[in-house]
């Protein structure tokens, strides 16, 4: 393959990541525009019935889109269409379908209070989107070690303010414990085999960098002491929380610059 003919290639990739990138915040914007319009039709008495109409469509529309999706798949699967680079094909149409019917069954059964968690959940997918696709594949796990320990302190907090949910604070200090123990594990397997796995039989280079292997190690063990500290004293959860967001910045502002 001639030299100008692999330029074409890897600038067709780029634009594809690209892309996908910016399709992703576009769904995102959209399902956000779409829990407003839902909470302010919630939100009065007058027009509850018509709020709850809309969320029956959506899932609908939801339920239609994984059929759709399924079919897609199929047909990709089979090889009689073809799913390279595509931004509308059976899995991505699969993932926003299940994602919108859960939703909206979720907000269904829990009620509008549900749409304040969807109103940071659906930001927070498109960033760490965007992370995968442009940052080292290390600092996407640091991020998501980040986010999930930032969750598990909420709900510590919130296990604190109400004591039918007690039993939510040793049970997300455990699963901190847990998920730590996991990574760490698979960090000194990874290690081990100069960071290459197999994964259904085919051979993945995870494209670690030199200080990944310590920053991996690192960040679960701070984000669970913080967890734990949490559930120490709940009155701590703005510093903890203060303090994993600075780790994130500060690991985010080393990853952009080596990224120039």
């Amino acid at each position: 393959m001639s030299k100008s003919n692999v330029e074409k290639k890897m600038i067709s990739k780029e634009e594809y990541t690209t892309n996908k990138v910016l399709a992703v915040f576009s769904v995102c914007l959209l399902g956000v525009l779409l829990l407003m319009v839902v909470q302010r039709l919630l939100d009065y008495g007058n027009t509850w019935a018509t709020g709850m109409v809309v969320i029956r469509v959506l899932m609908g529309i939801g339920a239609v889109g994984v059929i759709w999706g399924a079919a897609l798949l199929g047909l990709e699967l089979s090889g009689r269409r073809e799913r390279a680079r595509r931004i509308i094909c059976g899995r991505n149409v699969l993932i926003v379908s299940i994602f919108t019917l859960l939703c909206m069954a979720m907000i269904g059964y829990l009620g509008a209070q549900s749409i304040k968690l969807l109103y940071v959940l659906l930001p927070v997918l498109a960033v760490y989107y965007l992370v995968y696709h442009s940052y080292a594949p290390e600092f996407f796990i640091i991020a998501a070690d980040s986010g999930v320990a930032i969750g598990l302190m909420w709900l510590v907090h919130r296990a604190a303010a109400a004591a039918r949910f007690g039993w939510m604070a040793p049970a997300a200090v455990i699963a901190a414990v847990v998920l730590t123990i996991i990574q760490l594990f698979c960090v000194y397997k990874l290690r081990a085999k100069g960071g290459k796995f197999d994964l259904g039989g085919k051979k993945i280079d995870s494209r670690f960098s030199r200080n990944a292997y310590t920053m991996l190690t690192i960040t679960p063990l701070v984000m669970t002491v913080l967890v734990a500290a949490v559930w120490f004293q709940p009155s701590w959860m703005m510093i903890a929380i203060g303090c994993a967001a600075a780790y994130l910045f500060i690991t985010a502002v080393y990853y952009t610059v080596k990224l120039m």
